[in-house]
């Protein structure tokens, strides 16, 4: 019978050769099983999977095959099971040949939570690290939060929370210690916007005459900035939107006759609030 013709694992008959066959055809199914695998793991250098006893700790674990690995190589696939939840960065040394990095499918750091006890896990090996070829819970929320979450990647958002009073949203401080203070710079004669999101602190210094105006103060609920003005009585100071709080309790929406003076040099300051019913208030402190 001629031999069998073979160009992947799967064409391999385990019939064949049946006995019947002359000898010299031996050399020939040799042949076919070695094209046959290495048709089949076209690329490979090395070993293509590994997988064994799980072992080690949170963070740092280990795999132990029953014959030895004999090195790393890259694209190579590895299957284990924690032996412990992991709690931050995590590594994996398969054979005792060095414990390498495990990444997220994104190549970064795990994160605690990232990787369950008694799961089944696959990383593929890059080279450096190993890669997880699956995404973790993590990776999904933080996915599902930059998807439905503007701006929750964007570092000017550090250290805030996003408000929303059911009909939009908004980033806003609320960092116990306090948000840093926003120097909004000289004004010259350009209208000053007194923002809400630039955080509860905020200086002007005034170098001519100019409007001033505020906005993103959250409906619902009271919220305040403490404005720093620096040589703000030596300019003709005007306001749009702010209710002034005159010193015998009444208010008035004309900053001149407000009542309110600040010094020609140096610090002046005033508060803007709100409680929350869209009347913003100015106060001098």
């Amino acid at each position: 019978m001629a031999v069998e013709s073979v160009t992947y694992i799967g064409d391999l008959n385990p019939a064949f050769p049946t006995g019947s066959e002359p000898k010299s055809q031996g050399d020939d199914h040799v042949r076919n099983i070695k094209a046959a695998l290495q048709n089949s793991f076209a690329g490979f250098v090395g070993a293509v999977i590994a997988t064994g006893v799980d072992g080690g700790a949170a963070n740092a674990y280990t795999l132990t095959p029953a014959d030895p690995l004999p090195g790393y190589v890259a694209r190579m696939l590895a299957v284990f099971i924690p032996t412990a939840n992991n709690t931050g960065a995590s590594t994996l040394n398969i054979s005792a040949l060095g414990a390498k990095p495990i990444l997220s499918v994104a190549g970064l750091p795990l994160i605690a939570g990232d990787l369950t006890a008694g799961r089944f896990y696959s990383v593929f090996y890059d080279g450096a690290s190993f890669r997880l070829d699956n995404v973790t819970q993590n990776y999904v929320d933080q996915l599902v939060i930059s998807g439905t979450l503007p701006g929750v990647n964007n570092p000017a958002n550090a250290g805030k929370v996003f408000s929303t009073d059911g009909t939009a949203g908004q980033w806003i401080s609320l960092d116990g210690r306090g948000a840093p203070i926003k120097d909004k710079g000289s004004s010259g004669t350009t209208p000053q916007v007194v923002n809400y999101a630039d955080g509860e602190g905020q200086t002007i210094t005034a170098n001519g005459a100019f409007s001033l105006s505020a906005t993103g103060f959250p409906v619902g609920r009271f919220a305040s900035v403490l404005v720093r003005g620096l040589n703000l009585g030596a300019y003709a100071l005007t306001s749009t939107g702010i209710t002034w709080v005159k010193s015998d309790g009444t208010t008035t929406t004309n900053f001149g006759a407000s009542g309110i003076t600040f010094p020609a040099s140096g610090e002046g300051f005033f508060a803007l609030f709100s409680y929350g019913d869209g009347t913003i208030y100015g106060k001098a402190a």
